[in-house]
């Protein structure tokens, strides 16, 4: 597979997005819709600053995107199809014995 410049440095900076457990456990919380930064304070092991920090690094590498009203930011994935084909990947892969100790064939 070649893969051009920018198109790697696209790929490169969503990988990079998804590279911490808290991201990965946001990105996943919002399959299911969209979600506010109270609420996902709730649900993660982390203070609401933190959160907000990692919704940023997520808005950067335009995987999220927010609505406001008055001082609540709700936030929704806006591309939901590309991060449940990464999780769903990494699940099924995750669950296969390990192959790290076979040689290639």
């Amino acid at each position: 597979m070649n893969v051009a410049a920018q198109a790697a440095n696209e790929w490169a900076d969503i990988l990079k997005a998804l590279a911490h457990p808290t991201r990965v456990q946001i990105v996943a919380e919002l399959l299911g819709g969209t979600r506010c930064v109270n609420d996902m304070q709730d649900i993660l092991p982390v203070k609401q600053a933190n959160v907000s920090q990692h919704l940023a690094v997520l808005r950067y590498a335009r995987l999220v995107d927010f609505t406001q009203s008055g001082s609540q930011r709700c936030y929704f994935l806006m591309r939901p199809e590309l991060i449940k084909g990464i999780l769903d990947q990494l699940q099924v892969e995750l669950a296969q014995p390990d192959k790290s100790n076979h040689s290639p064939e």
